[in-house]
C-alpha cells in the first residue's frame, strides 16, 4: 500500500481550466472525499488521478512512482462509477472473478479471491445468481467485490451511489467504508451527497470553480470554514449570512449585525475592519428563538418544515429571511419572535475575498 500525492494538478480544455493548481495527499487507508457544485472539477480531477485523463500541468505520484503519463491499465487502481456494468450472462462469482480472468489468474485463483471478497461484502449466498436477480443494493455490492478482489493500490469512486435510493444508500455507505478500511488503500471518492461526504469520509476535500477551498475532517468543514463558499455548501440548512460592521467601544471590538450588537474577543485579523463592514455568518443550530422581538431580531414566523426530530422554521426579519433549526415540537403560527445568535458560533468573513478572519 501507498500514500497517493497530487501535485500541483491542472487540467485544461481548451481555454476551460477546469481543475486549477490542485494539490492533496491521501495517506495509506485513508477515504477522502471530494464534495462540490456540478461543474467543480471534482470529477475530472479523480480521471486525471485514474489516467482516464492527461494533466496539462502536475504530477501524480503513488508512493515514489510518478505515475502522471502512465495509461490507466498500469496504474493498478479500482474505479467504481454510477454505472455498476455488470455482464448480465455471467453469475455473480464470475462477474467478481472476470478482472482477475483478463490478469491471467487460475480459476482456483480467481475463486478463491471471490470468496473472500463475497464474506467481506456479505453476498457469499449469491455467488450463482446472475445480475437480474439481484435488487440494486447486491449489484451494488457486487461491483464493489469486483474492484476489491485485484487487491488494487487505490479506489476511485465516481458517485457510485448516486442512482439508489435512501435507505439503500444508508445501508451501503457504512459498507464502503468498512470494506475500503479492511482493505487498505487510499481512496477518493466523488459526491454530491454531503450526507455521504460527512458520515464516510476521514477528511473532505471541498472544490469550488476548479480549486481546492478546503481540506479537513467532516467535524473541521462544518465547523470550522475556511470561506464563507464552504460555510454556505457545507450543512444543511445552509449557514445564514448577513452584513456587518465592526467598530471599536470601551476597548472592546463590537459587531453590529442589524440592531443588536455582539462583543468580540480581541483578534488581531479583525482589527483592519474596525471602522468598515464585513460578512458575518451563523449555522442555523445556532441561533435562538425567544417569545419577545425586542429581545433580539425581530422576526415574523413564516413556515415550519417539520422532519421529525427536528424543525427547520422560517422567518421574515428587517435583514431578509431567516431559517432557524428548531425543536421537532415548535410551531410559530402567525406570531412574532425574537431571533438571538449564539455569539460563539459566530464566523466572520472578508466581504470580498470571502476567506475567515476569525
Amino acid at each position: 500500500m501507498v500514500d497517493v500525492k497530487i501535485q500541483n494538478l491542472t487540467k485544461q480544455f481548451g481555454q476551460l481550466v477546469a481543475v486549477d493548481d490542485f494539490s492533496l495527499t491521501i495517506e495509506e487507508g485513508e477515504f477522502i472525499t471530494l464534495v462540490g457544485p456540478s461543474g467543480c472539477g471534482k470529477t475530472t480531477t479523480l480521471r486525471c488521478v485514474a489516467g482516464l485523463e492527461t494533466a496539462t500541468s502536475g504530477n501524480i505520484m503513488f508512493g515514489d512512482h510518478d505515475v502522471t503519463d502512465y495509461p490507466v491499465q498500469q496504474r493498478g487502481i479500482a474505479l467504481l462509477f454510477q454505472d455498476i456494468a455488470l455482464y448480465p450472462h455471467m453469475t455473480v462469482r464470475d462477474n467478481m472473478a472476470y478482472p482477475l480472468k483478463l490478469e491471467g489468474a487460475s480459476k482456483e485463483q480467481r475463486y478463491e479471491r471471490v470468496e473472500e471478497a463475497a464474506e467481506m461484502l456479505h453476498i457469499r449466498d449469491q455467488l450463482d445468481k446472475y445480475p437480474s436477480e439481484l435488487s440494486g443494493g447486491q449489484q451494488q455490492r457486487v461491483a464493489l467485490g469486483r474492484s476489491i478482489v485485484r487487491e488494487p493500490t487505490m479506489f476511485l469512486f465516481d458517485e457510485p451511489m448516486s442512482d439508489l435510493d435512501a435507505k439503500l444508500k444508508h445501508e451501503l455507505r457504512p459498507l464502503f467504508a468498512e470494506v475500503t478500511e479492511k482493505v487498505g488503500c487510499p481512496t477518493m471518492y466523488v459526491t454530491h451527497d454531503q450526507e455521504e461526504a460527512m458520515t464516510m469520509s476521514d477528511r473532505i476535500a471541498v472544490m469550488n470553480d476548479g480549486e481546492l477551498e478546503q481540506v479537513g475532517t467532516p467535524s473541521e468543514v462544518y465547523n470550522e470554514p475556511e470561506s464563507s463558499f464552504v460555510g454556505e455548501f457545507i450543512g444543511r440548512p445552509n449557514m445564514e449570512f448577513f452584513d456587518a460592521r465592526i467598530d471599536r467601544r470601551n476597548g472592546a471590538l463590537d459587531l453590529d449585525v442589524g440592531e443588536q450588537t455582539y462583543e468580540l474577543e480581541r483578534d488581531d485579523a479583525l482589527e483592519q475592519y474596525t471602522g468598515g463592514n464585513i460578512r458575518v455568518g451563523i449555522r442555523p443550530q445556532n441561533i435562538e428563538v425567544v417569545d419577545d422581538p425586542d429581545n433580539g431580531i425581530p422576526a415574523d414566523h413564516v413556515f415550519d418544515e417539520t422532519l421529525g426530530d427536528q424543525t427547520h422554521s422560517l422567518f421574515e426579519t428587517p435583514m431578509g429571511r431567516i431559517t432557524v433549526v428548531t425543536p421537532p415540537e415548535f410551531r410559530g403560527g402567525e406570531s412574532q419572535y425574537g431571533l438571538r445568535f449564539e455569539t460563539d458560533a459566530l464566523k466572520a468573513f472578508d466581504p470580498e475575498s470571502g476567506l475567515r478572519v476569525y
